[in-house]
This record gives structure tokens, C-alpha cells and sequence, in this order.
């Protein structure tokens, strides 16, 4: 996995993203403490950006390379390209989220990961954990299946090679 995933989001974490946010757009950068500028800087957690996106674009990518690798169809049509102060439109993220659906879809044991999302209107920090989680479960998936792969030699105990 190229970068970690987040699936612990809170309602604390979008006030906090919504607190900074504001005092940001009312009063400037200075306005903000240097802690505040930290957490900015560094991509608030709580709120749903560019950053995300090209996170879970990447992770998706990586996966249907990883499942084709492993004999799995899977189509991933997503940008991982997305900049700062870019909206996303519902045009841009009905691929997006199609690629979520379809990752899920690839392996019969997700079942018991959470639902993908039909779209991404009225995002909920729940959603933004959903989606990671279901990446992140598809990874353990795999990481779990190439470790019962038999090699040459070891299936069975005294086997002389």
C-alpha cells in the first residue's frame, strides 16, 4: 500500500476542520494559530479533499494492479491528479465511485466491509471511512490470499524434492 489509509474520522475531527476553516476564510492565515496551521497544512481530517481523493485514486489503482496480477478483471477508471482548490464535480466522481463499487465487488469474502457509496453528494465523515475501509480490507484480503499460496516442494511434509 502506498499510503495510509484513514478510517477513523470523527464528528470531532469535521468541527474541528470546520472551526479552522472558518476562522481561516473570516480572518486570513494569520488568524489561525500555529498549530491551526499545522493541522491546515497537513490536510484537515475532517474535511474531504484533494488530498483524499488522490489517496484513495492511488489505492485504487494499486489494487487493480494487484487483483489483474492475480487473475481478477477489474476496470478502475480515477484520477489521482486532483490539486488544491480543484471541485470535483458529480460527472467526475460517478468513476470514482463506480471503481469502489467495482474493487468491492472483485473478491466474494468483502462482503462484511461496509457499503460502497452510490455517490458522493452529502459525503459523511461515515462514507469517507467506509470507502478507505473497504480499500483497506481489499488489501488484507490479498496480503491474506498470497499467504496460503503452496510453492513447489511444500504441500506436503516429507515430500522429497
Amino acid at each position: 500500500m502506498s499510503l495510509p489509509l484513514i478510517t477513523d474520522r470523527t464528528q470531532v475531527d469535521v468541527n474541528r476542520a470546520n472551526a479552522i476553516k472558518g476562522k481561516y476564510s473570516t480572518g486570513g492565515w494569520s488568524s489561525l494559530t500555529a498549530a491551526e496551521q499545522t493541522v491546515f497544512q497537513a490536510g484537515l481530517k475532517g474535511s474531504y479533499n484533494y488530498t483524499d481523493l488522490n489517496r484513495v485514486g492511488n489505492a485504487l489503482t494499486e489494487l487493480q494492479a494487484l487483483l489483474t496480477s492475480r487473475g481478477y478483471e477489474v476496470s478502475v477508471d480515477v484520477r489521482t491528479d486532483w490539486t488544491k482548490g480543484e471541485w470535483p464535480t458529480k460527472e467526475a466522481m460517478a468513476p470514482y465511485v463506480q471503481s469502489i463499487q467495482d474493487i468491492r465487488a472483485a473478491l466474494t469474502q468483502l462482503e462484511a466491509t461496509p457499503t460502497a457509496p452510490n455517490s458522493m453528494e452529502n459525503l459523511t465523515w461515515q462514507t469517507a471511512n467506509s470507502i478507505e475501509q473497504i480499500l483497506a480490507a481489499m488489501y488484507d484480503a490479498l496480503d491474506r490470499m498470497a499467504q496460503t499460496w503452496f510453492y513447489a516442494g511444500e504441500i506436503y511434509g516429507g515430500e522429497q524434492v
